[in-house]
């Protein structure tokens, strides 16, 4: 009879596969351009773009915190990913999402503050919300069943979509700013291609269920 709660299935390898894909993309330039200046990735966009023109005079009206999105969400997918696991890879991986949680955080001395500090306290909660999170979810992940892919699903689209949205929806200034033209880096496209498969995965692992449910009744 075959341990549920062992290694990842070949399905979860895939998961994690496309999580370590999006993760990467978090960090990789988010901008294309050739010069080293412009190398943002997406927390750093979240900063920089603050002193655009069009941000300052609310000619655009965007949440730049939604750039930090992909890594808070991407935090909290991993032990969800391994929900079914062993309980120590649940809780190494709730470790491990609780760091790049906590990675949106400001440096010291600014995190002493960040909780009610303009700018940092909307990514100061959602890095603590994460980290519970994710210990939530290493201790009962087992019993969310067939209630896991939607989970993973529904989590990653509520954190992958206005990131892009926001991203896309600043191209223009930027080309403005740099009069040059400004086109999405390849982090961009893995951290996009990462999450797109995590849903459809999992969109599919949710179907498949059902359809087994219905068969068996």
């Amino acid at each position: 009879m075959r341990d549920n709660t062992s290694f990842p299935s070949r399905h979860d390898g895939l998961l994690l596969t496309a999580w370590l894909v999006a993760v990467i993309g978090v960090f990789g330039p988010w901008v294309g351009q050739p010069a080293a200046a412009l190398a943002w990735n997406a927390c750093d966009l979240s900063e920089i773009l603050r002193q655009l023109p069009q941000i300052q005079t609310c000619a655009i009206t965007v949440n730049l915190q939604a750039l930090r999105l992909p890594q808070v969400g991407l935090a909290v997918l991993l032990p969800l990913l391994l929900a079914q696991a062993r309980p120590q890879w649940r809780w190494g991986a709730a470790l491990l999402g609780a760091g790049l949680a906590l990675g949106v955080l400001p440096p010291y001395p600014q995190i002493i503050e960040a909780w009610r500090a303009p700018g940092w306290r909307v990514p100061f909660w959602w890095a603590t919300g994460a980290t519970l999170a994710a210990g939530v979810l290493a201790g009962c992940g087992p019993r969310l069943g067939a209630w896991r892919p939607w989970l993973i699903l529904a989590w990653t689209v509520l954190t992958g979509v206005p990131a892009g949205v926001t991203f896309y929806r600043l191209l223009p200034a930027l080309h403005e700013l740099y009069a040059a033209p400004i086109r999405p880096g390849w982090g961009f496209w893995s951290c996009a291609g990462g999450l797109l498969t995590l849903a459809g995965l999992s969109w599919l692992q949710a179907l498949k269920k059902m359809t087994n449910e219905t068969n068996d009744k």
